[in-house]
């Protein structure tokens, strides 16, 4: 236990040797009465230390105004927020923009670059967030340019050449590139008139979402300071969704932002709706899966797919994948457990249709825009409030209605309090971290390479950067550069392990408030990130205000029929038995051998991955009852649909014909390795 902040003096080299961490975020729309951006978008202009930064030199020139870029990318309309974090970018202004998941981010930087008035370098964590933007940016006419790993051979220096030509309005890159030399001098050689950093709240994260580089963006900011044709830095604007104001004044603080414009928008997504359903006690998992279901098979009447379903661990991603298959539902699993390429295939087959569901833990949806995403369940509790909304924000993008379902137990609360202490340490841990680092340096500096931090070393590795004992670069192909100051102080360790510490329970704190409360799920989602706009739900709001009664009634059922294990039915005499759950055999049984024969053809159609992602058992049965003899009469089978028959259907009715021919198992496992 902590019982007070160390006294001791700072970590000088003796001491340490004693010892032995828009486009693609939605385009703007049309403002809806009494929703329009003065009532759902908070423009609050704060005074910081500093300067303010240089603008473009315009003369008499105001430039193109908001509305003529929006013009330009043909939309019509702002959402809320969007339309003052522009022009915070056109007038040279830092700028903080706090947007919930699909509030239309990307499109507060995307059009300043039409304006013409300098490079606009975007800093963004992911590739496939920024492969998503820079795909968008081609169709609608911006000369974007974007430089990461794993580009095309010749690719990141063709990049190169357009920005320093002077072709790219907007390049895209990840923190870890201003390692790059050729790319700082590339920028050098350009007026930069808008510096964004995307996901802004990396700045502010510890331990294991610690990412060293984002520490040095103030630093890369300040480098840009002599462009040719430029006066002073250029303007900066921190963007996020998952920002408290607590968050967000530590974003400020550590990018350096000058008498900067604080851009939140409304907090609301009113085309969500929240429900949290609790199961506890006996028969706790039976009324998880019947409500998921429920959800799944649309108990509020409305499209409940395609979905994403979080969990929090691997099996759990696995066995709830195969239970949603079983009921038909064509589904894929990811998790960072299966390989690259298998990962990427299932996030290729949700993406374009082929799969209805993906089940996964959370390392799936950061970078992936998939706008028709009508559920979002999560089979396990998040660590924080911030966590969730940001995920269950990854449905309805597209403006349509969606539903956000968060299965509630308590068990789960003490996963959470475990992960708060496993990432526990003291004083005297991150001590002896800078010993080992000490005894490894060369000239008071070590490398870490790519991929090394483990999860103990970013915590460790992060306090002691907060604590001044070391400072941090990126060091290109050898990953990290650690320099060690030998002025790290104990007490502000203390304080960093504290915050650390108090910021873990409070996260824990506010999904358990979430989850237990008895007020509108709506409202207290809004309460936690300061927002005091009353919600405008446009259907139904959550299991609070509007109850679900389809949903409620599966629920209760779930417990009604036999006792899996042998224990006695609830039913009461004379009632009737309930029906059969969807997935379970409803025909007469089918033949055993044939049964094997298509269970081969869909080991071959699988490819390596789990045979469910093919089709589940109850629907390779309704087939051998049915017999199709055509796509049109395959299509009809539930659990079949449209992009089922396209990549299968041919050689699944070749397999059938196989059977008929009495050519048996052979035979249409070949068909299945052959399509």
């Amino acid at each position: 236990m902590m019982m007070g902040p160390p006294c001791g003096g700072p970590w000088g080299v003796g001491s340490g040797g004693r010892d032995g961490e828009g486009p693609a975020g939605g385009p703007g729309r049309r403002s809806r009465p009494g929703r329009g951006i003065a009532s759902r978008g908070m423009v609050e202009q704060v005074h910081s230390p500093g300067s303010s930064p240089g603008g473009e030199p315009g003369g008499d020139d105001p430039g193109p105004s908001p509305e003529e870029l929006l013009e330009r990318f043909g939309l019509d309309g702002f959402r809320p927020g969007q339309r003052e974090a522009v022009q915070a970018a056109l007038a040279g202004r830092d700028s903080l923009v706090v947007m919930p998941t699909g509030g239309g981010k990307s499109l507060c930087y995307q059009l300043p670059a039409l304006a013409d008035r300098g490079l606009v370098v975007v800093v963004s964590p992911l590739i496939a967030l920024m492969a998503d933007q820079w795909r968008r940016l081609q169709e609608v006419g911006v000369r974007g340019a974007m430089l990461a790993s794993g580009m095309q051979e010749g690719h990141n220096e063709q990049a190169l050449r357009e920005i320093e030509g002077g072709s790219t309005q907007l390049v895209l890159a990840a923190p870890e590139r201003f390692a790059s030399r050729a790319f700082r001098e590339a920028l050098s050689r350009r007026r930069v008139s808008l510096f964004v950093v995307d996901e802004a709240h990396c700045v502010a994260e510890w331990g294991h979402d610690f990412r060293p580089d984002y520490l040095r963006l103030h630093e890369a900011i300040e480098g840009l300071a002599a462009g040719p044709a430029g006066s002073g830095r250029p303007a900066v604007m921190a963007a996020t969704a998952t920002a408290t104001p607590q968050v967000a004044r530590e974003i400020a603080e550590r990018l350096g932002l000058r008498d900067w414009v604080s851009v939140r928008s409304g907090f609301d997504r009113p085309n969500l709706a929240f429900d949290v359903v609790s199961v506890e006690g006996k028969g706790a998992l039976t009324r998880k899966r019947a409500a998921l279901m429920g959800v799944l098979a649309g108990s509020d009447g409305g499209s409940p797919l395609p979905a994403i379903v979080y969990c929090g661990t691997r099996r759990d991603t696995d066995e709830v994948a195969a239970r949603i298959a079983e009921e038909g539902i064509s589904t894929v699993a990811y998790h960072a457990g299966m390989s690259p390429a298998a990962r990427t295939a299932s996030q290729l087959d949700f993406m374009e249709g082929r799969a209805e569901v993906v089940v996964a833990t959370n390392a799936f949806g950061m970078g992936v825009d998939k706008a028709d995403v009508r559920t979002v369940a999560h089979w396990a509790l998040p660590t924080s409030l911030e966590a969730y909304y940001q995920e269950a924000g990854r449905g309805g993008r597209d403006g349509r209605p969606a539903r956000a379902l968060l299965l509630a137990a308590r068990m789960d609360l003490g996963r959470l309090i475990r992960f708060i202490k496993e990432r526990e340490t003291s004083v005297e841990d991150v001590r002896r971290y800078v010993g080992r680092l000490r005894r490894d340096a060369q000239a008071g500096v070590v490398a870490i390479g790519h991929g090394e931090l483990g999860e103990r070393e970013r915590v460790l590795l992060s306090i002691a950067e907060r604590a001044g004992a070391l400072r941090l670069q990126p060091g290109g192909r050898d990953g990290l550069l650690v320099e060690l100051t030998g002025r790290g102080s104990p007490r502000r360790a203390y304080l960093a392990i504290k915050a650390a510490r108090d910021r873990g329970w409070e996260s824990y704190r506010s999904i358990e408030r979430y989850m237990a409360g008895q007020t509108c799920r709506r409202r207290q989602i809004l309460d936690h990130f300061g927002d005091d706009e009353e919600g405008r739900p446009d259907g139904r709001c959550c299991d609070v205000c509007d109850p679900d009664g389809a949903l409620q009634r599966a629920v209760e059922q779930a417990l009604e029929g036999p006792r899996a294990r042998g224990g006695r039915s609830r039913r009461s005499p004379g009632q009737s038995l309930p029906s059969p759950p969807p997935g379970s055999p409803v025909g007469p049984p089918v033949k055993e051998t044939e049964f094997e024969a298509l269970r081969a053809w869909r080991m071959g159609r699988a490819d390596g991955l789990p045979a469910y992602t093919v089709a589940a058992n109850s629907v390779l049965e309704e087939v051998l009852r049915r017999r199709p003899t055509s796509v049109g009469e395959l299509i009809e089978i539930r659990g079949i649909g449209q992009a089922f028959c396209r990549k299968h259907g041919e050689s699944l009715l070749e397999a059938l014909s196989a059977l008929e021919g009495g050519e048996g198992e052979v035979s249409a496992a070949r068909a299945g390795a052959s399509g």
